[in-house]
């Protein structure tokens, strides 16, 4: 089910001059496209566009255009550098029994249990490709980590897919608790080697010079 319904109109013209034109009169340009299908141009009032701010990045849309709806989900949205208004997106039109691969976030839950020996908890990946219906798709993919342990990690493999297939590369790490004091203990061996291992030295030289 669609989380917003947007109303368009088809624009004949396109190039940088005309979207100006169209920003000026509170107007977004953007393009539809899909499979078997030409692509759309046609803008909308921004006030809508401005709607996408409070959805999920991977919701679905119902944009009324050219007396026909389409359902579709945003794959591209351009933003002013210092305003960070919208200057322009880019809508995939889908089919509600055809799966499509987008990104979804990964939310990371609990607290490790590697962090009680030091270890610090590090995200590696933000987000995961997958394919699925579109009424299928995940707001986020939840991991709980409080079994994680300090040397261990997470990988892609370990995310159980649901209603989605997992595209993105299983052998990924996607988190990881860091053996902290393995690490200190390593340095001040090395600390410790150091003048070890120059004073030695000088007594190797006197030994070859004899």
């Amino acid at each position: 089910m669609a989380e917003l319904t947007f109303n368009a109109e088809v624009r004949n013209k396109v190039g940088k001059e005309t979207s100006k034109k169209l920003r000026v009169k509170k107007l977004v340009p953007a393009v539809v496209y899909g499979k078997d299908m030409t692509p759309i141009h046609c803008s909308l009032p921004k006030a809508e566009v401005e709607k996408l701010r409070r959805v999920n990045r991977n919701a679905l849309i119902d944009l009324n255009l050219a007396d026909e709806k389409y359902t579709v989900l945003v794959r591209e949205a351009q933003k002013h550098p210092i305003s960070s208004e919208y200057e322009h997106v880019d809508f995939q039109a889908v089919h509600m029994d055809k799966p499509v691969k987008v990104n979804v976030d990964l939310e990371y839950v609990g607290s490790p249990i590697g962090k009680k020996s030091g270890g610090i908890f590090t995200v590696l990946v933000k987000s995961v490709k997958i394919e699925c219906l579109p009424g299928k798709i995940p707001q986020v993919i939840t991991l709980n980590i409080d079994s994680l342990d300090a040397g261990e990690s997470l990988h892609v493999s370990d995310i159980k897919a649901e209603n989605f297939k997992m595209i993105t590369n299983p052998k990924i790490a996607i988190c990881q608790v860091s053996q902290v004091k393995d690490e200190e203990e390593e340095a001040a061996a090395t600390t410790t080697a150091a003048p070890a291992a120059a004073a030695a030295a000088p007594a190797a030289e006197e030994k070859k010079a004899k």
